[in-house]
């Protein structure tokens, strides 16, 4: 399967579908039958949508003795998580407790390798702005062209 990469934005439909950008449904339908697991993430306000085979192989890493070390983070990822499936153009639709996440019903789906990452437009910008640390990035106003137009 060919690395997740760039960014789309789509709008939730009245029936809480959501369209996933063409080559990655693709590459989803392909490598893990149209099957998708979403899970919110643990540390940022979004949701990450695994595709069957990669959820699988975290999956099969997971599997040490119950009696085993501190069970938080399994619970977090395996009871939070929600299997959706592809149907038709390749849209989901999204569990009712996951629409949260997107108070706009827009979604930015952002690419990281092997899996999807799911926010909200507005918490995206702002997230990626603090990690710039203040570096101006593509498509930001040049400083003093603010009040231009």
């Amino acid at each position: 399967m060919h690395p997740f990469t760039g960014i789309r934005d789509h709008r939730i439909d009245g029936k809480d579908r959501l369209v996933i950008p063409s080559v990655q449904a693709q590459a989803i339908q392909a490598g893990s039958g149209g099957r998708l697991y979403l899970v919110p993430s643990p540390t940022n306000p979004m949701v990450e949508a695994y595709p069957a085979a990669r959820f699988e192989a975290l999956a099969a890493q997971q599997v040490p003795s119950r009696f085993e070390g501190d069970q938080s983070e399994r619970r977090l990822f395996f009871q939070t998580a929600e299997q959706v499936e592809l149907k038709g153009p390749g849209r989901i639709t999204l569990p009712h407790r996951l629409l949260p996440y997107f108070p706009a019903r827009e979604v930015r789906i952002a690419g990281m390798n092997d899996y999807l990452e799911l926010w909200d437009p507005a918490t995206w910008d702002r997230h990626v702005a603090q990690a710039a640390g203040g570096f101006p990035l593509p498509g930001d106003p040049e400083p003093g062209d603010e009040g231009r137009g």
